[in-house]
């Protein structure tokens, strides 16, 4: 009977060390301070990396050998609209905007993991994605960190981590924009009980701001989650970095044409800047002062970088924007954590965006440099998962390729 309990229990154990994927000999570029590790292996449990180093001696039950291939981190979008937009022109299609909420509208419960643009991102390396409202005025509304693994009850990673706005003209005066900014987080700030706002003076009569909306002001003002807001001209950003110090809140810049005039202010409040270095040269009169070296020159000074996609459809060519940095003077390891870590860190979400022990298995496996607009990605993980290479664009591909 002890000889039969002794080999129950080496052979439990044997499947228990069984588990698992190991990756050998690639080049994992780590996005942390470790920086790259060269012929590194990863060992993947249970969704996690588990350990990481040279030849390592597990026993897993999928062994694949990289013979040197370019390892990431998955690349984490910090703004888009994935999952709640499909075709931009089709109403029917969007679930970014609203009239009734401003400032408090979130759009957990209208995400979509199957949209069809999903896999096509994944297959560019965006693993995560920050899905933000896009309403017109003032505050567009709440963002939400989403898996693109398109599962159904796995895909939310954080619900309403940071509100987001513009400053920038186009839709009304940015002066009037600037005012209302003001007024409605003096308001909130004012507030006792969301329910009884409506008590309180100081907003136009034509605002109009319901309870969730004062509620998600009064995060902003605790410094529960961050305000982003859109604005390219360097006045623009000056007055955004005093207000946010006068107001005691987290600002993060979206756009950032003219940043690096005001580089060393950035720099000295810690406000990051989301950068879309694709749109490099003057869309409009706020960006008369864009310059192709903007997000070197930020990065000199001390200012961390996020790097975005210009659209969402092709949210995944962040990475092509990381190359354009690093082709005019940004640091490649630098473009590289703009795209993964430093979007993890200043949004707020754990254990992803680096490759290291004890974070989730999100991985890319290349077939060379991923910045350079011709690389493929040739094995996908979400969680340790490896996920499917086929998207809408690949079916319609093999389908007409293999028509008569």
């Amino acid at each position: 009977m002890k000889a039969l309990i002794f080999l129950f229990s080496l052979v439990f154990s044997f499947i228990v060390q069984g588990e698992g994927l190991l990756l050998k000999g690639g080049n994992v570029h780590t996005a942390d301070s470790e920086g790259i590790l060269e012929n590194t292996d990863i060992y993947i449990k249970d969704g996690k990396i588990i350990k990481i180093g040279k030849d390592l001696k597990v026993s897993a039950s999928r062994v694949e050998d990289l013979n040197g291939k370019i390892v990431t981190p998955g690349f984490i979008a910090p703004y888009s609209q994935l999952g709640i937009v499909e075709i931009e022109a089709v109403a029917e299609t969007r679930d970014d905007r609203s009239t009734v909420y401003s400032s408090g509208l979130s759009i957990v419960s209208a995400f979509n993991p199957h949209s069809t643009l999903i896999p096509y991102n994944l297959r560019g390396g965006i693993t995560t994605a920050l899905s933000v409202p896009s309403s017109s005025g003032l505050y567009s509304g709440l963002a939400s960190s989403f898996s693109l693994s398109s599962s159904l009850e796995g895909s939310l990673i954080s619900q309403d981590i940071a509100l987001f706005g513009s400053v920038s003209s186009g839709e009304g005066s940015r002066a009037a924009k600037m005012l209302l900014l003001e007024d409605s987080l003096d308001v909130a700030s004012r507030v006792i009980e969301a329910d009884g706002w409506n008590d309180e003076k100081g907003l136009p009569s034509s605002s109009s701001y319901s309870s969730r909306d004062i509620i998600a002001l009064k995060r902003v003002l605790s410094r529960e989650i961050p305000l982003v807001v859109r604005a390219d001209r360097a006045s623009d950003i000056l007055f955004l970095i005093n207000f946010s110090i006068d107001k005691n809140i987290r600002l993060i810049v979206r756009g950032g044409s003219e940043a690096w005039m005001v580089a060393k202010q950035l720099a000295k409040t810690n406000t990051p800047v989301i950068l879309e270095p694709i749109n490099n040269l003057p869309g409009s009169f706020n960006q008369l002062g864009a310059r192709l070296d903007n997000a070197s020159m930020l990065n000199k000074a001390g200012v961390k970088i996020l790097i975005a996609s210009h659209e969402t459809h092709n949210s995944y060519l962040s990475r092509q924007a990381a190359g354009i940095a690093v082709s005019y003077g940004l640091p490649w390891d630098v473009a590289l954590r703009a795209i993964t870590s430093n979007v993890a860190e200043v949004f707020g979400l754990k254990k992803i965006g680096m490759i290291k022990t004890g974070y989730k298995a999100d991985l890319i496996i290349w077939d060379k440099d991923p910045l350079e607009v011709s690389a493929f990605a040739q094995q996908i993980y979400i969680s340790g998962r490896l996920m499917s290479s086929e998207s809408r664009s690949t079916r319609l591909r093999d389908r007409y390729l293999n028509s008569d």
